[in-house]
């Protein structure tokens, strides 16, 4: 049990900086943004913005236009 807590916490971390970094290109962040407390706002928060996010993507697509 005490090494399943540290590797789970690693790995919810890890997903969540790859989903922030994501999720800072698709919002056209500036670079500085990476070190803002927003970004890793985002990093600890991923699962509560992942809806969100999926249904921008699918709406605006990498372009950032409405696709329909």
């Amino acid at each position: 049990m005490t090494k399943k807590l540290p590797t789970f916490a690693i790995i919810y971390f890890v997903i969540g900086l790859i989903f922030a970094i994501l999720y800072a290109f698709f919002y056209h962040w500036p670079s500085l943004s990476f070190f803002s407390p927003g970004f890793y706002a985002v990093v600890l928060t991923w699962p509560i913005q992942l809806p969100g996010f999926i249904s921008d993507f699918q709406y605006y697509g990498w372009a950032g236009k409405v696709l329909l």
